[in-house]
């Protein structure tokens, strides 16, 4: 089956890359599968290894970070009829830092 995995260096992604399973073994380096349970990882994302986890950069100042899923929140709920997509963004609404709400698009 074809994934996609984060290599490794000193707790933080370095590079992903998209191959069979069974190619993973052949890659130099610490490669972590990227899934449902590990949340979406890209270059200069945190890894952390206890829960298993990928921890992205703080885009917003007022966001906070949730320390059990490692995925940061908005202050203020998001819009009942928001799509989320596959990389954890809103479809339709784009974030107000300025007005602290949620724009629709």
């Amino acid at each position: 089956m074809i994934n996609k995995y984060a290599k490794i260096e000193d707790g933080i992604v370095v590079n992903t890359i998209v191959c069979e399973d069974s190619e993973i073994t052949s890659q130099n380096g610490l490669h972590i599968k990227v899934d449902s349970t590990t949340n979406p990882a890209s270059i200069g994302y945190e890894y952390d290894s206890v829960k298993n986890k990928f921890k992205s950069h703080q885009q917003y100042p007022s966001w906070v970070l949730n320390e059990d899923t490692l995925l940061w929140e908005s202050p203020v709920e998001k819009p009942a009829d928001a799509e989320i997509s596959q990389y954890g963004t809103l479809i339709g609404y784009r974030w107000n830092e300025e007005s602290q709400q949620w724009d629709k698009v």
